[in-house]
């Protein structure tokens, strides 16, 4: 049976169901009208189909009454994943954010909710653990030292879900992202978003070093499978998990391949003097074992379906 099948006549919740998963999670959730999705989000969006209720707040002005205003008299499954995501280096400590949108947020949430879900679902981030030597796989228990706000705010509200679970007697997930890719993150300022933007406008892709530094992307519709599978498991609390690729690639092959599918006619930008790098790498087993396995959308053809995005975005 399929993830989908499992949640119909359920009341599921999406916080952050206009990010970049979250966008990805809905358009999901929606083939199947069986599922009664509340969707969650800071500013009011439009939304036809019945079945589906979409309910504007921010997370930390949340209460009952938000709920019962909506007509919401219970909820079965919470996959949350709204929070402050920095979409920079510069954002990762902005202290006022994290603390509003992402301590204040979940915990208003989970007072806010008109009864105990089955199930609760919570987007970390694999920000939480620390930096590992170059090349060495990151796994769950790797050690655990997040370097920035952001990631210690991830790292507290996993024990606060863990905490109101065992109060509340009900099931939890805990999902540690990695690095996700995919159409709908043209707002971040990482590595293929703004190489393809520069590739799209004639200009050359910029590389620090040699660009031997490998990375592992996981494609944003393989992380929306994770986090189903996680939402209609059996197993009652699933505490961590990474959700990753499992395959590393170097940055330069993942540019030249860029380069092919953009039609770009230039070089790449070598910047000698910027330093290479570590490279990452992550142990996929563990996801593998509690979710089962499932073909993963390649990494070329995920580029690909990024780059179609990007061009449609031009005018």
């Amino acid at each position: 049976m399929s993830t989908l099948n499992l949640l119909e006549r359920k009341t599921v919740l999406v916080t952050g169901a206009t990010g970049f998963i979250g966008a990805h999670l809905v358009r999901r959730l929606s083939q199947n009208p069986a599922i009664h999705l509340v969707l969650l989000t800071r500013k009011p969006m439009v939304e036809s189909r019945d079945g589906i209720t979409c309910i504007a707040a921010a997370l930390d002005q949340l209460t009952k009454k938000t709920w019962q205003a909506a007509g919401i008299e219970k909820i079965d499954v919470v996959l949350h994943l709204a929070a402050f995501i920095p979409k920079s280096n510069d954002a990762i400590n902005a202290v006022e954010q994290v603390y509003r949108d992402n301590l204040l947020g979940t915990r208003s949430l989970l007072e806010s909710l008109p009864t105990p879900p089955q199930r609760i679902v919570f987007a970390s981030t694999i920000d939480v653990y620390a930096a590992l030597p170059d090349g060495v796989a990151l796994s769950e228990s790797s050690p655990i030292e997040p370097a920035s706000l952001y990631g210690a705010s991830k790292l507290f509200c996993e024990q606060l879900i863990r905490t109101y679970a065992r109060q509340q007697d009900c099931n939890y997930a805990i999902l540690r992202y990695g690095h996700i890719f995919g159409s709908g993150e043209a707002a971040y300022k990482k590595l293929i978003p703004q190489t393809i933007q520069r590739l799209l406008q004639g200009k050359a892709p910029i590389l620090y070093g040699d660009g031997s530094a490998e990375r592992d992307f996981l494609y944003v519709e393989d992380a929306v499978e994770a986090t189903l599978r996680a939402a209609t498991s059996e197993i009652q609390q699933i505490s961590p998990l990474n959700i990753v690729r499992g395959e590393s690639s170097s940055i330069r092959s993942i540019i030249e391949t860029l380069i092919q599918l953009t039609e770009f006619s230039g070089t790449i930008q070598y910047l000698a003097d910027k330093p290479v790098g570590n490279s990452l790498r992550f142990d996929s087993s563990k996801m593998q074992d509690i979710l089962g396995k499932w073909k993963l959308i390649s990494l070329e053809e995920g580029l690909k379906n990024e780059v179609e995005y990007f061009r449609n975005l031009i005018p």
